[in-house]
């Protein structure tokens, strides 16, 4: 028993050696080959998955600055000449698109008593810039200048201007000895790009310099602003406090900015630089602006298919030369948007 046993044990272990061989060089090549391409379909789909994560954390980025940033731009260019000038050019003292000192902003100093720069009122792309510092100097990130948009307004009742300083509505005052109401104050704000970083210049956003001014006679000036709130408190009459400094950010990542001034001659709609406003000898009322510029991504994104040129405003821009690689693989949106000056009260004949 015990002999049939062992015997039919070595049998069993012997085919079983025969059975048991390994893989052959074929066997182990298919499964080489199977294993590289289950690897290959794996890592495309991992690429494009990254692909599509970079593209749309791209997108969210370029429409926060659609829904949250560009909106408020406009909001605030729709106030401009409220409460100031009949009309709208570049002679009417207190309009609200401000082209220059001596017509827009007749008797109005710095509040260091110093005339307002050139390179802080409204400049286009075909102007040459000459500012220094924070002032407008025509910063881009493209093979064309950037423009400024500088406006004022009256504040309707008690607001914030873009840099978040309260400005005040309509109040009380002492004039000569008697209580009466005055305006507003007037807040002016230019919109320009600069950098927030200076050792990347090609990495600009959109920003807003505010300052607030009143032209009114007044007993004693303090009382006019509220004492807990700084900024309110204005010392002179025709003095703009706080402004031609670097402001705060309105829109990230702006590659490039302009306007264009709309005017109507006719029954036509015809737009003009600031230069060709200037050189005009009929100079017809302004009663819309025109924006344009080109929003970037705050992530690069891993796609081929990017452009580096653009149609603003009619014009091509493209990114500079110098552009680095990674600074050319942002996503990039083109935005332009017409906003009439409903403050703007046509004259007629």
């Amino acid at each position: 028993m015990v002999e049939n046993y062992c015997l039919l044990n070595k049998l069993f272990y012997r085919k079983a050696g025969k059975n048991q061989q390994g893989f052959t060089l074929v066997e182990l090549m298919i499964s080489l080959v199977l294993g590289l391409l289950i690897s290959a379909a794996v890592v495309q789909i991992y690429i494009a998955n990254v692909k599509a994560v970079t593209l749309q954390d791209a997108g969210s980025t370029i429409i926060d600055s659609n829904v949250f940033g560009i909106p408020i731009l406009e909001e605030h260019i729709r106030l401009a000449n409220l409460g100031l000038a009949d009309t709208i050019n570049d002679t009417n003292q207190g309009a609200g698109i401000v082209l220059t000192q001596a017509g827009n902003l007749k008797d109005i100093k710095l509040s260091g008593n110093t005339d307002v720069p050139l390179t802080l009122l409204t400049n286009t792309g075909d102007v040459t810039p000459v500012g220094t510092d924070n002032e407008w100097t025509g910063m881009t990130a493209t093979d064309t200048v950037s423009g400024q948009l500088t406006i004022q307004f009256r504040a309707p009742q008690n607001m914030y201007d873009c840099e978040g300083n309260l400005a005040l509505g309509p109040r009380e005052v002492n004039i000569n000895k008697v209580k009466k109401i005055i305006d507003g104050q007037i807040i002016i704000e230019r919109y320009y790009l600069n950098a927030q970083d200076t050792t990347k210049p090609n990495q600009l956003s959109l920003y807003c310099d505010a300052g607030k001014y009143i032209t009114e006679d007044m007993d004693d000036y303090t009382e006019q602003g509220k004492a807990n709130k700084p900024a309110t408190v204005l010392a002179a009459k025709n003095r703009i406090k706080n402004f031609g400094d670097k402001g705060e950010v309105v829109i990230q990542n702006m590659d490039y900015f302009d306007i264009l001034l709309g005017t109507k001659e006719g029954n036509d709609i015809q737009y003009y630089t600031t230069a060709e406003y200037a050189g005009l000898t009929d100079k017809p009322d302004i009663i819309s602006v025109k924006t344009g510029g080109i929003i970037r991504s705050d992530n690069v994104v891993q796609t081929s298919e990017l452009t580096d040129s653009f149609l603003v405003l009619g014009n091509t821009v493209s990114l500079k030369s110098d552009a680095t690689d990674a600074e050319k693989k942002y996503l990039r949106f083109v935005f332009q948007n017409e906003i009439a000056l409903r403050n703007a009260r046509q004259k007629y004949s």
